[in-house]
């Protein structure tokens, strides 16, 4: 799931919760993609209602963890 930054004030059905405007929710992004496009005709003066904020990336090892790593190699 990522976060979105909602830039109207929505009532989301399926989740069944209301977003108000500049709030941040997390949602999954099919699902943020599809309310972007159902809602363009309906709010023509943005690009989407949901702007994405931050993407949720799978775990991995810290970058502090991937130098040591690299240079315990070089060694």
């Amino acid at each position: 799931m990522n976060k979105y930054k909602a830039t109207k004030n929505l009532t989301l059905k399926t989740p069944g919760f209301y977003v108000a405007e500049g709030e941040v929710t997390e949602l999954e992004p099919a699902y943020a993609e599809q309310v972007n496009k159902d809602l363009k005709l309906t709010f023509p003066d943005v690009d989407a209602v949901l702007e994405l904020v931050e993407e949720t990336k799978p775990a991995s090892r810290s970058k502090k963890a991937d130098t040591k790593a690299s240079e315990d190699a070089a060694e």
